[in-house]
């Protein structure tokens, strides 16, 4: 009798991906991102302990062990950053708020004076939607890639990814993030001094063959101004 030796996908390769896709997804909700950090480190230890296992052809499943794996560290860089973002935010609001009392008192003119932080708020950032590519993310599954334009207006360094939440909707429902392979992902997690401009791409699953809208809001905004909106035709 011919002896079956078809491999099985590796547990530990799709525990990895798992992990790293719920990491992802709360790596930008402040408290709750402590525990995606702690997600996101033990699907990278998985993920690197079956991309060896995998390598020595026990088991199959390379592509979700480099995928989990992936997304273990960007998940961590992101956890990072959007904590180091949200210290930063809340150590400058008692002098924010003691400026504007300061402010109103003096001059008796409140509304001018919140309409003047409203502008200079939605001023400290820029960013112009550029372009969408249909294609199909890691699984082969129907996906995007939209195309941004980053400029810091702001006084200090910041990157895409701490400045800014970007969402796309397919009738109205948020679309899950992509993983598409060769785009990039780094360019939204690099700093730029202010009056610089970087060129980055994200990517999102498709639902179906309707339109995309994307939105671009400011990370740590109060009011949810758009930065930006563009609707594309996929079908």
């Amino acid at each position: 009798m011919e002896e079956n030796t078809q491999k099985s996908s590796s547990g530990l390769a799709i525990a990895s991906l798992v992990l790293g896709i719920i990491a992802i997804v709360t790596s930008f909700l402040p408290i709750i991102n402590n525990l995606s950090f702690i997600l996101a480190l033990v699907g990278l230890i998985l993920g690197v302990v079956a991309i060896i296992i995998i390598r020595k052809g026990a088991k199959k499943g390379m592509g979700l062990a480099v995928a989990g794996t992936v997304l273990g560290i960007v998940s961590i860089v992101v956890v990072l950053a959007t904590q180091a973002a949200f210290s930063a935010a809340l150590a400058e609001a008692p002098d924010d708020v003691n400026s504007g009392t300061t402010s109103s008192a003096t001059t008796g003119e409140s509304g001018s004076s919140a309409a003047a932080s409203a502008e200079s708020q939605a001023a400290k950032y820029a960013v112009t939607i550029d372009n969408c590519t249909v294609t199909t993310d890691y699984q082969d599954n129907p996906a995007i890639v939209v195309d941004y334009t980053f400029t810091n207006n702001s006084d200090e360094a910041t990157s895409f990814m701490v400045a800014t939440i970007d969402k796309a909707f397919q009738n109205g429902v948020e679309l899950d993030t992509g993983m598409v392979m060769n785009i990039n992902n780094e360019a939204a997690m690099k700093d730029i001094k202010p009056g610089a401009s970087v060129q980055v791409q994200q990517a999102f699953k498709l639902a179906d063959q309707s339109d995309v809208t994307v939105e671009v809001e400011e990370l740590l905004s109060m009011n949810d101004t758009l930065l930006a909106e563009r609707t594309f035709t996929v079908a």
